[in-house]
């Protein structure tokens, strides 16, 4: 994982250095957690009933431009997703825990140029993102009208020892941005590529004995972009 931090950020400056524009991305994210648990010796149905949740992201945006048809682009994001789970396995269907994770993600992305008419250009992109948990906390709540609170979580989520969740992530992430001049629109998807559960970590409930627990997460992004062009 050190080594792949390394040559993400060894890619990223590269990008902006010689980026030829440069400018802000932000927007809305919705976040669908995939949690689940298997024991090959006691098979045991666990519903974790996970929910989407939404969020947003905000960062800097660079590209760069290879040649007409293709190029490259790189962010800095600080970002902030939701989701929510119980247990259903349990019968305890009266609480529900809502995670709010806040991160630092770069993607890097290659992309490809597809200029449509008046000025507008298509470009779908395909690329790796390195997400690196920074601060979050999980919340118990009643299951009722009311949504009362009734639990915090107050320790490190990702602490290394008694943490619920992996700090980094990595992901790949597809989609297809919307260009015209300075100003851009872009969606896309983002699936996690590595186990984001703790091992050392019996979820908020405790799970059947020998579990080995999975967690990855699935993001839809809607982002808006503007550039300044440095080549003129």
């Amino acid at each position: 994982m050190k080594k792949l931090i390394l040559i993400s950020f060894l890619t990223l400056f590269c990008t902006v250095i010689s980026a030829q524009r440069l400018g802000f991305i932000g927007g809305y994210q919705l976040t669908t957690p995939f949690p689940f648990s298997y024991n090959i010796y006691n098979e045991q149905d666990v519903n974790f009933n996970a929910a989407s949740g939404s969020g947003f992201h905000v960062g800097g945006y660079f590209d760069w431009n290879i040649k007409s048809g293709y190029g490259l682009d790189a962010q800095i994001l600080y970002s902030m997703r939701t989701t929510k789970f119980n247990l259903h396995y349990l019968s305890d269907t009266t609480t529900i825990f809502r995670r709010n994770i806040f991160s630092l993600e770069v993607p890097i992305h290659f992309f490809l140029n597809f200029p449509i008419k008046k000025g507008w250009t298509l470009s779908p992109y395909i690329g790796p993102s390195l997400t690196i948990g920074l601060h979050g906390k999980d919340i118990a709540w009643e299951n009722t009208d009311r949504e009362k609170p009734v639990d915090y979580q107050t320790s490190d989520l990702f602490d290394k020892d008694n943490g619920r969740l992996m700090r980094f992530e990595l992901a790949g992430q597809i989609g297809l941005t919307a260009k015209y001049r300075n100003y851009a629109i872009r969606t896309g998807y983002s699936m996690s590529l590595t186990n984001l559960a703790n091992q050392k970590f019996n979820w908020t409930l405790p799970l059947p004995s020998k579990q080995k627990n999975y967690l990855f997460n699935g993001v839809f992004s809607l982002s808006f972009i503007y550039v300044f062009d440095l080549r003129k």
